[in-house]
């Protein structure tokens, strides 16, 4: 086992490490901010096209920027955009939409609609979205020292499969992660049995291992699947994320070190 270390002092023995990509390795702030004005100027044009009057469209931009967490130009790293799967914003986005009289078929799919139509509309921007994504300082190296100590990597999150291969690809981490849990597996996070099927399939206990997110419901999540290690991390976003589920904080990677035990 190694001992896992943050700012010199010991927090624990482990075998492995489970990350939260999105603003835990991935600086995504940039670009979900964008994605949150995009998929709310598309959503307007939509319902413009329905014969939405001025007032409801107001009031529509103005709810949907609070469910995506948009204020003043920022995004809230605690809010569904920043956190929760595409799945679950369509779903809350929908939802909204029955609040102007839409019954709850009609609501989905207008929902649908538009963020397929955003995700056609970014393949062909892709460009300029990967600008706006780059590794968080320090977690390549991180990372890469991990792996050199025997430490295995897994990678949680709510983005897809395909999701996931772009940012390996994008990143040069191909062979860094030796498991990967997506939106796409059952059951995904937030729920604490998708920590103890992965660790099955690490085969390692939860106990053996340490978790690092950015929001609240992954490190609850993370209690109580049994892990013991649980940390915050709140350095990915230009206003920091309140967290008060966590065991531990760190604001930089490189807080965190590992010392091999013998």
């Amino acid at each position: 086992m190694a001992e896992l270390l943050i700012r010199n002092t010991s927090v624990g023995f482990i075998k492995a490490i489970i990350f939260d990509k999105d603003g835990t390795l991935l600086n995504s702030e940039e670009y979900l901010l964008e994605l949150a004005k995009i998929r709310t100027d598309f959503a307007i044009s939509k319902l413009k096209k329905l014969k939405i009057n001025n007032f409801k469209i107001f009031l529509l931009k103005k709810l949907l920027n609070t469910v995506y967490g948009l204020k003043n130009q920022v995004l809230s790293a605690n809010a569904s955009l920043a956190i929760a799967s595409r799945e679950h914003n369509v779903i809350s986005t929908a939802t909204i939409f029955t609040i102007f009289g839409f019954d709850w078929f009609k609501s989905l799919s207008l929902s649908e609609e538009i963020f397929d139509e955003v995700d056609i509309f970014l393949v062909n921007n892709k460009t300029n979205t990967q600008k706006q994504r780059t590794l968080i300082e320090g977690a390549f190296d991180l990372l890469f020292s991990l792996k050199n100590k025997g430490v295995s990597i897994a990678l949680m999150t709510n983005d897809t499969k395909v999701g996931i291969e772009e940012f390996i690809f994008e990143n040069k981490l191909e062979g860094i992660f030796d498991y990967l849990w997506s939106s796409e597996n059952k059951p995904s996070k937030p729920n604490p049995k998708a920590v103890i099927e992965l660790c099955k399939k690490m085969n390692f206990n939860p106990s053996e291992c340490a978790l690092i997110s950015d929001a609240d419901t992954d490190l609850r999540m993370a209690k109580k699947a049994g892990v013991p290690v649980v940390i915050g991390f709140n350095g990915g976003w230009k206003i920091p994320p309140t967290l008060n589920e966590k065991r531990f904080l760190i604001e930089k990677l490189n807080e965190l070190k590992i010392h091999l035990s013998h």
